[in-house]
């Protein structure tokens, strides 16, 4: 009989079973590292009612064949295509609002921020396509202001009937060691020449010596510093003959010197020779005052708005520290931008000069700036002068008005034109980045139309409401 199972192992000591190990958690780590293809679609990265959108609109509208015309990538050609010009000036647009002003900062956002991302569409870019897209729209985007003004006209949004004009000083992209009178600039200018050629020569003689790249940085440092100081130099021989020019105009009609205690003719005193400043970075960019009170290389922008809407109508570049003599050239670019002259122009005191006044009112318009008071505060300020014209006469009666007598508040310039400039200014329009009065003025415009823009949504929203 064999043996039951039991009885195979009755004589086997009893073994402890050991405890099941548990083992190392499991969990997905994140390894930012690691590179991922996501897949969405362009129109989910942002709201409907988002303002990247109605930038697009605007620019949508605007004809881009001048741009599209110099691409040199054609149909049936090779080469790889060119970048759409109006994907890279809504870049800027749209910069501009939320106070970008760098295409390398630019570039970025287009890869990393959901607005810039929307916008771009998978264009390629690139710092450099977006520097050269911004000077080649420059023509396209003064179009737009004038269409952008025009539609909202159309829209009963805007009358141009009330101007006022403003300006804005703005810090120039240059230093105060930059500035240099002539016999300096000179001197700079020989030992830039003489480093440019002496790069030449090194290039011709062994161009192994260097590196490519950094040989080539070199050669277009030394050409840059050549070209910038030749525009200064040019520019401080220009600035002393008007200051001669003026000195002897002054001389001219100056009246006969009075007499000493002897009885004897004075010698007339002689001008204090002072040379003019130039900068060697932005060779057109004036000192000014401040709004501080401090005194800095500046550009004079010049902003001629509707106070009915707030709408920019105009910019312009100065590079005078003084906005007298201004506001007849504004006049006439408002008339040959739009075809017809405004009504009202309401300036401050800065812009107070019989010529301008005269000007204005030959074209129809009524001037509202204030007069100097006169030195006797007895007299009427609303009486002629000696040699006023009708049109200075009523003027002069025109702003001795009490408030409330007159048919526009002229002081309610101030409110709008400090709301541009605030808009301005939260745009990040602080310094420029760029040298010129063509590239400083481009970016003047645009930020102008991207006040536009913005003010033109708020209004039509208000409309629609």
């Amino acid at each position: 009989m064999p043996p039951s199972p039991a009885g195979l192992f009755e004589t086997l000591p009893e073994q402890a079973v050991p405890g099941r190990d548990p083992g190392r958690a499991r969990i997905t780590r994140a390894d930012r590292s690691e590179a991922r293809f996501e897949h969405f679609v362009f129109d989910d990265l942002i709201a409907a009612d988002h303002q990247a959108r109605s930038i697009w609109l605007w620019l949508e509208r605007e004809d881009f064949t001048e741009l599209e015309e110099a691409v040199k990538a054609r149909d049936h050609e090779p080469g790889r295509p060119a970048s759409d010009p109006r994907v890279l000036l809504a870049l800027w647009m749209y910069g501009h609002v939320v106070g970008v002003a760098s295409a390398r900062h630019l570039e970025r956002l287009g890869e990393t921020e959901n607005a810039f991302r929307w916008l771009r569409g998978g264009v390629p870019l690139n710092h450099r396509m977006l520097s050269k897209a911004r000077w080649a729209g420059a023509r396209v985007l003064d179009r737009m202001l004038t269409r952008t003004v025009a539609a909202m006209r159309e829209a009963g949004l805007l009358e141009m009937t009330t101007v006022a004009q403003d300006g804005i000083r703005v810090r120039a992209s240059a230093g105060e060691s930059s500035y240099r009178r002539v016999g300096s600039l000179a001197a700079l200018l020989k030992e830039a020449r003489e480093r440019q050629a002496f790069l030449d020569a090194e290039a011709l003689e062994n161009p192994g010596a260097q590196e490519a790249r950094v040989r080539g940085a070199r050669e277009r440092a030394a050409r840059e510093l050549v070209e910038r100081t030749e525009a200064a130099h040019a520019r401080a021989t220009a600035l002393a003959a008007a200051r001669a020019e003026e000195e002897a105009r002054q001389a001219a009609i100056k009246r006969r010197p009075g007499k000493d205690k002897d009885g004897k003719p004075k010698a007339p005193k002689q001008p204090r020779e002072k040379e003019s400043r130039v900068s060697t970075t932005d060779a057109e960019a004036r000192v000014m005052r401040m709004a501080d009170g401090g005194y800095r290389p500046a550009w004079n922008i010049q902003v001629t708005s509707d106070v009915g809407s707030g709408m920019v109508l105009a910019v312009s570049i100065d590079a005078s520290g003084s906005d007298g003599g201004l506001m007849g050239p504004a006049a006439e670019a408002i008339r040959d931008r739009y075809g017809e002259t405004p009504e009202r122009w309401l300036a401050d005191g800065g812009y107070t000069k019989l010529d301008d006044i005269e000007a204005l009112s030959g074209m129809g318009i009524e001037v509202f700036c204030p007069a100097k008071p006169p030195r006797n505060p007895k007299n009427d300020p609303a009486a002629p002068r000696p040699g006023d014209t009708p049109a200075i006469a009523a003027w002069r009666v025109r702003m001795a008005r009490q408030p409330g007598e007159s048919e526009i508040d002229w002081m309610r310039r101030r409110a709008e034109c400090e709301r541009i400039h605030a808009n301005f200014r939260k745009q990040g329009l602080r310094q420029f980045n760029v040298r010129g009065r063509f590239k400083v003025g481009v970016v003047a415009l645009m930020n102008a139309l991207a006040h536009n823009i913005a003010t033109a949504i708020r209004l039509l929203a208000l409309q629609a409401a």
